[in-house]
């Protein structure tokens, strides 16, 4: 085997001499046999490394050969070699592989939606095997991750949601040279936040950096040489220096503000925890807008998300409707306010004074819809309650119930042990509102940061 590997290194280097001199339509052809032999190269690389694992007993079935050897990443390499170990259930799919018609990378991305599913469901969807076959990496990870989600069920996609929303984290590390790097994992949803505001920071900076270099042009364009007074023009930043200085602004302007006060009960906030809202474009089909089994919603430009936080979504957003033809041809389109009005708010904070689940303060909350919108449901103060994000889960996710009792909102499981009040659609009555700066979470509540499911 070393030998045939040998020859056609040979003949690979004779090729490269050749590159500048070969035809256009010859080099084009070229492209496609070396992704067909970039394919085979990862499968071969991959498998020697598995069995000489095995032989030598090295418990990792190769990763480590991979990376020390081989030259991967060890989340690449830790990838390929279960990528091949699975591909034993996906015979065609490995098949591909061998032949060069599917990249190691878009296999392994068989291999996972085939374990969130079943290998029968994906060997049996040709389409899905052939955007393995054409697409890029990166296309075919979000088509597969699609496909994925409208082959799960709505309990493995909201519980796939809650182990990224358990599992999100920030960490910093010192780099060799001497810069400091930053890592961060988060759920669909928070990530989707975060994105969108620094990239609203990062456009007023762009914004500031054209202002500047107009400034600079002017300055040069002084008659007689004349300074204009305008500023000296600076480096241009790059995108990605405009969103590291946009984090450290929103940082820094986050850090001053609460520096200045701390209140315990700021009526004002209009979002959740009183962050500043940002706009998700969330995409869903009919499907998943109805509760219907394989219905998907995607948040765009990140990926997909669970109905049951398409659902919560929904209680604190605007809504905005348009849908399309076959063609994607516009045919109707409409905007409708979900979210409550500051004044909504205030008078949903004085009447409920934090989380009527689990007595979280109401910083900590946002305004449910008792009866959903899409069910006819109005944002209307005797429609909505104050929850935290962890009991809007619950209801979301688990189907807890918003009853009342002695005139007051609560959260009741659904079971049939604890039989439940529905809450009426009664208008408000004039009352002596409660002081939520007295109010205390309840002992039996869990943390924020604990999983609802747990």
């Amino acid at each position: 085997m070393f030998s045939q590997v040998q020859q056609a290194l040979e003949c690979l280097t004779a090729a490269l001499d050749g590159v500048e001199a070969a035809p256009t339509g010859e080099l084009r052809h070229t492209l496609g046999l070396a992704k067909s032999l970039r394919s085979r190269v990862e499968l071969l690389e991959t498998k020697a490394a598995s069995v000489v694992a095995q032989r030598e007993c090295h418990g990792d079935g190769g990763a480590g050969l991979l990376n020390q050897v081989g030259g991967r990443s060890r989340s690449e390499a830790a990838r390929n070699v279960r990528a091949e170990a699975e591909l034993a259930e996906l015979p065609e799919a490995r098949t591909a592989v061998s032949e060069g018609e599917i990249s190691l990378a878009n296999a392994a991305k068989l291999a996972q939606a085939a374990r969130k599913t079943s290998p029968d469901a994906v060997q049996g969807d040709a389409d899905l095997v052939q955007m393995a076959k054409t697409l890029p990496e990166d296309e075919f990870a979000q088509a597969s991750q699609r496909w994925t989600i409208q082959h799960q069920s709505a309990d493995d996609l909201a519980a796939q949601h809650r182990r990224n929303r358990r599992n999100r984290n920030v960490r910093f590390w010192n780099g060799e040279d001497g810069s400091v790097q930053m890592r961060g994992s988060f759920d669909a949803e928070m990530g989707a936040r975060i994105q969108q505001r620094l990239r609203q920071q990062a456009e007023q900076l762009r914004q500031a950096d054209r202002r500047r270099q107009a400034q600079s042009r002017a300055s040069e364009a002084a008659p007689d040489g004349r300074d204009s007074g305008t500023v000296p023009d600076k480096a241009v930043r790059t995108r990605d220096q405009r969103m590291a200085d946009a984090l450290d602004a929103l940082l820094a302007t986050s850090a001053e503000s609460n520096a200045e006060t701390e209140p315990v009960f700021d009526p004002r906030p209009t979002s959740p925890a009183g962050s500043k809202t940002a706009e998700i474009i969330v995409r869903a089909d009919l499907a998943a807008l109805s509760d219907a089994p394989g219905g998907i919603a995607e948040i765009c430009g990140v990926g997909p998300i669970p109905p049951s936080t398409l659902g919560r979504l929904a209680c604190n957003s605007d809504l905005w409707v348009e849908i399309f033809g076959d063609e994607l041809t516009p045919l109707y389109e409409t905007v409708a306010s979900r979210a409550p009005t500051a004044a909504q708010r205030r008078a949903l904070i004085a009447r409920d004074g934090a989380c009527v689940g689990c007595g979280e303060p109401p910083g900590e909350c946002e305004a449910h819809h008792i009866t959903p919108c899409q069910r006819g449901g109005k944002t209307r103060l005797d429609n909505l309650v104050l929850v935290c994000w962890r009991c809007h889960d619950l209801i979301h996710d688990h189907n807890w119930q918003v009853t009342v009792r002695d005139g007051r909102y609560r959260l009741a499981p659904p079971d049939p042990a604890h039989p439940a009040q529905p809450a009426p659609q009664r208008k408000p009555t004039r009352r002596t509102p409660r002081t939520p700066t007295t109010t205390r979470p309840s002992p039996t509540a869990k943390p924020l940061w604990e999983d609802p499911a747990a």
